[in-house]
């Protein structure tokens, strides 16, 4: 059976409980040791302590590395509960932060502009959206000037969608656009921004995530049927007639398989002469942490020109950049795109969290993959 389709379970019934206030990692070239102590109470000298060992674990590296990402995850979700982790008794050195990436700076006048629009908006009201990047692989082209950002409604204070729709008219939302914009408005928790640049242009996106909707059945509630679940309003940031309507429709409950049969059949043709053996590759990956078996899948079109294309949420398999090189060199090879070119961006974002995949064909029918991360 393929790992992709392991669920893991652990049986508690004869686990020993330990508290543990102190501890350490050793590693050698075969694996690597966890060692566990608790302190005694008791007269210590003030620049060493000595902290009798009760536990010690052996894991070997692949186990290491998983339990280091998933304790990570859950660590950074305890600090957005309860708050920073800052007591004077942490005592054991601190792993440098990933780099913060540039704030981005377009060629297109415009572009840069709204950008910083935005930026003063959400300063201006101390709303401190979640940030990804993306980097959209295309035929010799790699797009990586790009970025999105989200944030919860409410967090904008009083009259959020009087505020929120001004800073829309400032960026020059074409009319039509911020009248669908306002209709839905009031059915949206989150709302996005995004600027991708493409040569000399910069596109403006605004995104609106709407909440799911539940039917009764039974007495308990279930989710619906396949749904629209965001909306994108997306224009040239020089010229506003250019621009284009997404919308993405949620299918939930999507389990691996259906996944993969999704993207065959409905984006690459089950052919070879594609990168849908990368994606799978990725997928897999994703799959086989912790025995995650569903994944968010959206499709995607746009009004008035002929894309059709995918969006898979994979943050909750929490993984890093640096464990799918191989796999971005793949999509690189497949796009013929220069790795050394690619290896410039990929060193800035190494550490960051693998966010969306999205892929199928673009406003002008061409095969495009774009890959989210985020911090």
């Amino acid at each position: 059976m393929p790992d992709s389709q392991i669920t893991i379970e652990l049986d508690d019934s004869n686990a020993r409980s330990h508290y543990a206030d102190v501890a350490q990692v050793k590693a050698s070239r075969d694996g690597f040791m966890l060692l566990f102590g608790r302190r005694r109470p008791g007269r210590q000298d003030k620049n060493a302590h000595r902290v009798p060992l009760e536990m010690l674990i052996n894991l070997n590296p692949v186990a290491a590395k998983r339990l280091s990402i998933q304790l990570d995850a859950v660590i950074r979700q305890y600090e957005t509960k309860f708050g920073l982790l800052q007591g004077k008794m942490l005592r054991q050195q601190k792993l440098e932060p990933t780099p913060p990436m540039p704030t981005p700076v377009f060629r297109s006048a415009g572009g840069t502009e709204k950008a910083d629009l935005l930026f003063r908006f959400l300063e201006a009201h101390q709303a401190k959206p979640a940030f990804e990047r993306s980097w959209g692989f295309l035929s010799r082209k790699l797009h990586a000037n790009r970025f999105l950002l989200g944030f919860e409604k409410k967090r904008i204070g009083l009259n959020p969608a009087e505020k929120i729709a001004a800073v829309c008219r400032r960026m020059e939302m074409p009319e039509d656009f911020l009248a669908v914009f306002l209709k839905n408005l009031p059915g949206a928790g989150i709302v996005g921004f995004g600027f991708a640049e493409d040569g000399d242009a910069c596109m403006v996106k605004a995104y609106l995530e709407l909440g799911a909707p539940f039917y009764r059945a039974g007495g308990t509630l279930h989710k619906s049927e396949p749904y629209l679940s965001h909306l994108g309003l997306k224009w040239d940031a020089d010229d506003s007639s250019r621009k284009a309507l997404a919308r993405y429709t949620c299918v939930p409950g999507c389990d691996f398989r259906e996944v993969q049969k999704r993207l065959s059949d409905g984006f690459y043709n089950g052919t070879s002469e594609n990168p849908l053996g990368i994606i799978n590759g990725i997928l897999n990956l994703a799959a086989s942490r912790g025995g995650r078996q569903q994944f968010d899948y959206l499709d995607v079109t746009e009004e008035k020109n002929p894309r059709s294309s995918y969006d898979i949420n994979l943050y909750g398999a929490t993984l890093q950049l640096n464990e799918i090189h191989s796999f971005l060199l793949d999509i690189c090879r497949y796009y013929r795109i220069s790795e050394k070119r690619f290896g410039n961006r990929y060193e800035q974002a190494k550490n960051h969290i693998l966010g969306h995949i999205a892929g199928g064909r673009d406003r002008n029918g061409k095969d495009f993959l774009t890959l989210y991360f985020g911090e």
